[in-house]
């Protein structure tokens, strides 16, 4: 048997075996990230067979807005709102009225579900109570699901954010636990799990991911994709590094579209049922295969502008649905 019959012999029946029910482990999912160039179109081909098993033509759409800009105290190395770096990004608090027209810009774009996002380390009392109202509005009018990325939450927060109406929330574990230091310094990777669980144990569904390529290994990746695994988030944005100048990452390479594609089908393979969700950088990564995203296994992308960087126009998304001939998901479940 040559090498190229091999690989074929072993993609195919870790697929089935994922349709079947069982789990990759941490040997194939690294196998999966480290099949050759000729053979990455035969893994595209069945994780786009596992996505249409599971979800079918539906394609979910996301929206969000900063609801506060730039400021922040934490050093994360790709990000342009850490205050520790120069990316002349300008401090902003959103009025509420501003967010409530967002959100109803979303509906119009047909996103199912809408995120309001606030830079720093957590949000003050008064700052959640000077949001609750946009929250509970979004959620009364029932048009969009409600979600929410704040920062760390104390189980109580998250609490009052459920009985607000919200549903969901954001938190990333960014990376792998082992390569989560060279990112940063400032919070711990349990930080991050604390407030996952406590948006879980509140009744959030939560929306936990991470961003790929900034020099984690390929064990990094598939550490992250089994870590999210195991805290059984909802929904999994996957992000590709987007370089911004002034941040420590400002001088990274960009993915290659085909290594991103590849780590796509990845976390298909390793989350078979959960939202895998393409956001941040999508367009610089993959430039004009953002489509393949679909074929490799995702089943949601961002729709609109991100926090601090332009995404692309909704109607060219749209087109990209209906040539693709997918359907925008108007489910709120994740």
């Amino acid at each position: 048997m040559d090498q190229l019959t091999a690989q074929s012999a072993k993609i195919a029946p870790i697929a089935q075996a994922v349709i079947d029910g069982r789990q990759v482990d941490r040997e194939e999912a690294l196998y999966l990230l480290q099949v050759p160039p000729e053979k990455r179109y035969e893994l595209f081909y069945w994780a786009n067979h596992i996505r249409q098993h599971y979800f079918g033509p539906k394609i979910s759409l996301c929206a969000i807005v900063s609801a506060r800009t730039a400021g922040c105290p934490e050093d994360c190395r790709f990000c342009a709102q850490s205050a520790h770096y120069s990316t002349n990004i300008i401090p902003h608090f959103c009025e509420l009225d501003e967010l409530l027209a967002a959100a109803r810009a979303a509906q119009e774009l047909q996103a199912h579900s809408f995120g309001i996002v606030t830079s720093g380390r957590r949000l003050s009392d008064a700052d959640f109570e000077r949001l609750s109202p946009v929250f509970s509005t979004i959620a009364q009018e029932g048009k969009i699901e409600c979600c929410a990325s704040l920062g760390f939450l104390s189980a109580q927060q998250a609490q009052y954010l459920y009985a607000l109406g919200v549903r969901r929330y954001n938190h990333n574990l960014e990376t792998s636990r082992n390569y989560f230091p060279q990112i940063v310094s400032t919070h711990t990777y349990d930080d991050r799990i604390a407030t996952i669980r406590a948006a879980q144990k509140a009744g959030l569904h939560v929306c936990c991911g991470g961003i790929i390529g900034m020099g984690e290994s390929p064990a990094d990746r598939v550490d992250l994709a089994l870590a999210l695994r195991d805290l059984d988030v909802d929904s999994v944005p996957i992000n590709f590094l987007h370089p911004i100048p002034g941040t420590p990452m400002e001088k990274y390479p960009i993915l290659a579209p085909m290594t991103a594609l590849q780590t796509i089908a990845m976390f298909r393979f390793v989350l078979p049922e959960k939202q895998i969700k393409i956001a941040g950088g999508r367009e610089k990564c993959l430039r004009d295969l953002q489509s393949w995203m679909f074929f490799a296994g995702a089943n949601a992308t961002m729709i609109g502008n991100y926090l601090t960087t332009k995404g692309r126009s909704a109607a060219d998304d749209f087109q990209m649905l209906a040539d693709l001939e997918l359907e925008p998901n108007k489910s709120k479940a994740p």
